[in-house]
């Protein structure tokens, strides 16, 4: 009767494990349903065999790991049930068949499992970062991280834009990636994985894009007051449209017949701006900041902050901190005439 009173009651301990298990499962389930959402970037829908590869990756780890986790509970609410019923179960000294059966556990759950689960994720992670370190493409775009945009130079092409890297379906593209300043990281999650862009030293990444459209990327390693605001977009275009925007991006923009436009190119090349930006055909030569001699073309202002269109650009012309705090464009003393006319001359940059 003693030894009845001080055994536990595994029902209720059974029924807690069994929650605790179904909870569990149901969080990896949604949290892994939600990275396959189309509201964010994901590398859970990938768009390249790259971006593929490490999608499979994570898949078969998430796999794995569950089906270790269900053989764990599974293992511990047997043992559970059968302690009751098991007379060695309370006894210090268990006979042989239990210290053979404890043994067997131990070398096959211990290490036996183990060992080869260890080895499939090797082997997996092996070949596929093995498969992401190509470096050949037809497509070449040099990525020179700033503080905190992004500097792209079609060094084929002559062609030199910022923030937006434009790219034909379906053809390997390299991209070659350096800093001047401090590290960054750059990070397209549905073309491929993360790459560290370290001053001093030049990375590289690649990827083909298999279908057309428009995917964000982030700089993922912290580079300063600005890192959360240092996106950019890959577009991903047909040939021939991939085409048409680098004939229209080498050209140089026809000088400005509306008083408006040439009053704002004039305060442009005359001012400050000119210090830090380029615009071909005119006196604006100044290496520091955007080449703004498409800026109209681009669908975004200040890396991806507002949208480029007249309203959001004379906000970003007045408040340029309030903005996007950290940028190292200063604010401009700029009256309201002064912002109309830059505004009108930037947007005819197309």
């Amino acid at each position: 009767m003693t030894r009845r009173s001080r055994e536990p009651s595994s029902g209720p301990v059974r029924a807690r494990f069994g929650t605790l298990a179904g909870l569990l499962i149901a969080v990896v389930g949604i949290g892994a349903l939600a990275g396959c959402g189309s509201g964010s970037p994901s590398a859970l829908d990938p768009h390249s065999p790259q971006a593929r590869r490490i999608a499979n990756l994570f898949w078969l780890m998430l796999v794995l790991a569950i089906v270790i986790y269900l053989l764990v509970v599974g293992m511990v609410l047997i043992s559970l049930r059968t302690r009751g019923s098991d007379p060695d179960a309370h006894s210090d000294s268990p006979g042989p068949e239990r210290r053979s059966l404890s043994n067997r556990f131990i070398v096959i759950g211990g290490l036996a499992i183990p060992i080869v689960v260890l080895s499939v994720v090797a082997v997996a992670t092996v070949s596929a970062t093995k498969a992401l370190e190509n470096r050949e493409g037809a497509i070449q775009i040099r990525v020179d991280a700033e503080q905190y945009w992004w500097r792209l130079i079609y060094e084929q092409d002559g062609v030199v834009s910022a923030n937006e890297i434009h790219v034909p379906v379906g053809k390997p593209v390299v991209l070659t990636l350096t800093s001047d300043n401090v590290i960054h990281s750059v990070w397209v999650p549905q073309l491929n994985g993360k790459v560290d862009v370290v001053p001093g030293q030049t990375n590289r990444m690649s990827f083909t894009a298999q279908q057309t459209g428009t995917y964000r990327g982030q700089c993922a390693e912290f580079c300063g007051i600005g890192h959360a605001l240092m996106a950019f977009v890959v577009v991903v275009q047909s040939d021939a449209d991939y085409q048409s925007w680098l004939a229209a991006n080498r050209a140089t923009p026809a000088a400005p017949t509306d008083p408006n436009v040439v009053a704002g190119q004039r305060l442009l090349v005359e001012g400050s701006c000119a210090g830090c930006h380029v615009v071909a055909g005119t006196a604006a030569t100044g290496t520091f900041g955007p080449d703004l001699t498409h800026f109209g073309s681009r669908g975004s202002i200040a890396a991806l902050q507002l949208p480029n269109d007249p309203d959001h650009l004379a906000r970003w012309l007045a408040h340029t901190q309030d903005v996007k705090p950290g940028a190292l464009m200063p604010q401009i003393d700029l009256t309201q005439d002064d912002v109309d006319h830059l505004v009108a001359y930037l947007e005819s940059l197309r």
